[in-house]
């Protein structure tokens, strides 16, 4: 946030100023002095803050542009700050990837119990008893996991480079854990190139799902259309959906892609003037923060189709971190803490990740 005179007033102009669709007045002349505490103590200890695009819009404007953005691209600013606190607006398993690849950072979260629905019901052991299935083949884990599966993993990877990261491991088949629909996804993806193994394909391996992108159905995305005249086909109107959703709810969207593939697609159709109405079947906040920097298109929402983990992330809970901070208390109700050698074996896969992602 930029504001020509930081003060209290200042703050408030800016989030006028922002024309924001889902922030009212009431919302802004309740919340705007505990923002400018947040903005006033973040920049008195070089805080970097990070916020994930399913941040509630406000949470979400705590950050700075280039501190926002998806799994991949946080992870990769993660790793090259120089702050010695990094507060991640996101859920715990995204802190620990900023906290592998800066092991020797502060790493705070705002709520330690905000989980998970793939990385809580998939981890380490998991992993093992697939990896002893199918010995020799790579695993890609998906970066929903905690850092302990991570490091019994050959390579990590996001929905903005899974195919990417696939294609390029050695051999002709690859094990992709959790996310079975991302799985299923995949598989369709690479067809002909790579074999996709996964949890529950051809084992009784139980394997994961996002808790919020298989709440839409393909019936859904019909009666989306239908309600929100976006008919299939129509060169202006654009019905987004998640790797992470049903493979039958991919293959009836107009496009699919990682948050920051939807993001570029519809930068792009902006840029071009061929975008004017678009519903994104994905977590309700993203489109809210989407419709903050896109105005000209009409976005619609399933506003109950939300993370109750990710919405577990709230301004008071952003500022009982920097207030701690500041009066020298303990942090530890708040930091992200992993051992050495957790930390020495997830690193490889995530850097292999990065590094691939360049």
């Amino acid at each position: 946030m930029h504001t020509e005179e930081f003060s209290l007033e200042g703050v408030k102009n800016e989030l006028y100023q922002r024309h924001h669709p889902s922030l009212t007045n009431i919302d802004i002349e309740a919340h705007a002095e505990t923002v400018y505490n947040i903005l006033k103590l973040k920049k008195k200890h070089n805080v970097l803050m990070l916020g994930h695009n399913y941040m509630e819009p406000l949470v979400f404007g705590l950050s700075e542009t280039s501190e926002q953005g998806d799994s991949l691209g946080l992870s990769m600013h993660a790793a090259k700050t120089e702050a010695q606190y990094i507060i991640f607006n996101g859920v715990p398993f995204m802190a620990e990837t900023a906290k592998i690849l800066n092991p020797l950072k502060t790493v705070l979260v705002a709520d330690k119990s905000a989980g998970c629905s793939l990385a809580d019901n998939f981890g380490a052991e998991d992993v093992k008893k697939l990896k002893a299935l199918y010995p020799g083949v790579p695993v890609m884990i998906y970066i929903n996991s905690y850092a302990d599966a991570k490091a019994e993993s050959d390579i990590c990877c996001t929905s903005a480079n899974a195919a990417k990261i696939a294609q390029a491991m050695p051999g002709e088949e690859i094990l992709f854990v959790p996310d079975i629909f991302f799985s299923q996804n995949l598989e369709q993806e690479l067809m002909g190139e790579k074999t996709v193994l996964y949890p529950g394909k051809g084992n009784q391996e139980p394997g994961a799902v996002c808790e919020v992108h298989e709440r839409f159905s393909l019936q859904d995305l019909l009666a989306i259309r239908d309600s929100f005249e976006i008919p299939k086909g129509h060169p202006e109107r654009i019905l987004y959906a998640h790797w992470e959703c049903r493979p039958e709810v991919l293959h009836e969207a107009d496009y699919y892609g990682s948050t920051s593939q939807i993001r570029r697609d519809i930068a792009k159709r902006v840029e071009e003037n061929t975008l004017e109405r678009a519903f994104i079947a994905s977590e309700c906040e993203l489109t809210s923060n989407l419709a903050q920097e896109f105005p000209t298109i009409q976005f619609w929402t399933a506003c109950s189709v939300r993370c109750s983990h990710m919405a577990k992330v709230s301004l008071d809970k952003v500022l009982r971190i920097l207030e701690t901070l500041d009066s020298g208390g303990d942090l530890s109700p708040h930091e992200v803490t992993l051992s050495p050698e957790v930390i020495e074996g997830a690193r490889s896969p995530i850097e292999r990740m990065l590094e691939m992602s360049d």
